[in-house]
């Protein structure tokens, strides 16, 4: 995923479970997006968080998606740069006629940082 031609981050792994697929990733914390972002002290905002999901279900799909209805989107911890900038992120997809039903889980550890419950449908 690309801002102003930079990647906010990069994908280091990427494993295929049962009915779901397991990203790690890594964040690049001087991508600009962060200098005015609560300027001082950088956050990833969560509209970037809901958008790597879209990206990657969109991946993951061969067609660009977009969000039709979101029944949960929860904010646990804030993102924040630190020693270490790698994070799991874990998708499950469930194909419902013209829709994808799409729950995400964005965590570090064993700490959850963002939950995400949705319907996206292709664009």
């Amino acid at each position: 995923m690309q801002i102003k031609g930079k990647k906010i981050y990069s994908i280091l792994d990427k494993k295929q479970e049962d009915s779901s697929i397991s990203y790690l990733i890594e964040f690049d914390f001087t991508h600009p997006v962060f200098k005015g972002h609560f300027p001082g002290k950088p956050v990833l905002p969560g509209v970037i968080m809901c958008d790597i999901i879209r990206y990657q279900v969109s991946d993951i799909l061969g067609q660009k998606v977009q969000l039709k209805t979101a029944k949960h989107i929860k904010f646990s911890r804030m993102i924040i740069p630190s020693e270490n900038n790698n994070y799991n992120v874990k998708i499950s997809i469930i194909n419902n006629q013209e829709q994808y039903e799409v729950k995400a889980i964005v965590s570090q550890n064993d700490n959850i940082y963002f939950k995400l419950n949705a319907k996206y449908k292709t664009k």
